[in-house]
């Protein structure tokens, strides 16, 4: 492809976007309305903004002889983020036990050092309703979990909070009548 010039094709409802340098897989906007607004506003949030929350994951395997960092999903507000990574978590801490054939119970308490609150897996209209700092307390914890219990392989979920910080249109009509 010549430089600058971009083709777009669609395949398979998805957006592939090609130029000589990259090419970036767009997720389609959804049109699914099944998620009442009220359900909505509550995954959403109410984020001050000047904000996206960049969520990683750390894996390994053969007892950590094996391991890499690498990005995972973008989230417009916190609350998303912290839903993502209780969930994600919750997952990795179910696929543990299943791999061992130990029961929640058997590995997580609600007292105590490495105490888990609420200490059930995740569920989405549970959750859903608990406040953003136990979501993230949550979300360390059962991540944590996988250390506590010496896993040999597993993912653990992060996420980091990056500034926007962008030009503001006043700042840049300075900038072009200058």
């Amino acid at each position: 492809l010549a430089q600058g010039l971009w083709l777009e094709a669609r395949f398979s409802s998805a957006i592939f976007v090609a130029s000589s340098a990259m090419t970036v897989l767009k997720r389609p906007c959804s049109a699914d309305t099944s998620v009442p607004d009220a359900k909505i506003r509550k995954i959403v949030g109410c984020d001050q903004g000047g904000h996206m929350y960049e969520c990683s994951r750390y894996v390994w395997w053969d007892k950590r002889a094996h391991c890499f960092t690498e990005q995972d999903r973008k989230f417009s507000s916190k609350r998303m983020a912290l839903l993502y990574l209780a969930k994600m978590n919750s997952a990795s801490l179910e696929d543990f036990l299943k791999e061992t054939g130990k029961q929640w119970a058997d590995v997580c308490s609600d007292t105590g050092v490495y105490a888990l609150s609420p200490n059930v897996p995740f569920d989405f209209d549970e959750f859903l309703e608990l406040p953003d700092e136990v979501l993230e307390d949550y979300g360390k914890e059962v991540g944590n979990t996988l250390n506590v219990r010496k896993a040999p392989r597993g993912t653990i979920y992060r996420y980091q909070a990056v500034a926007l910080a962008t030009t503001e249109v006043q700042e840049l009509c300075q900038i072009l009548e200058s």
